[in-house]
């Protein structure tokens, strides 16, 4: 992924966001939002985009428009790839990871 790639993935997570903040929260079709955002989050972040069904367990479609889990998601990936704070991403393929012990 480059770096534009990113931002625009980030700019959709953030639209996303916004529907479920706005709309999203009419009963129903608020909980139905948040099955598609999810199968649009996975096709873009892949599993790690699975944390956005989370925001079905709120019944009544309230508070879950609250908490920017797309937004969140997107944010995190592009710390971890290395986009958001300029590093290039052979650095971000160079930094060592925790590997499980032996």
């Amino acid at each position: 992924m480059t770096r534009n790639g990113y931002f625009l993935r980030l700019a959709f997570s953030i639209v996303i966001d916004i529907f479920d903040f706005t709309i999203g929260r009419i009963p129903v079709f608020g909980t139905a939002t948040d099955g598609v955002g999810t199968a649009v989050m996975y096709a873009m972040w892949g599993p790690i985009g699975l944390l956005n069904i989370l925001e079905v367990i709120d019944v009544t479609d309230q508070i879950d428009g609250f908490i920017p889990t797309s937004t969140l998601v997107a944010l995190y990936m592009g710390w971890k790839q290395g986009f958001l704070f300029g590093r290039s991403s052979a650095q971000a393929q160079e930094s060592p990871e925790v590997l499980p012990p032996r």
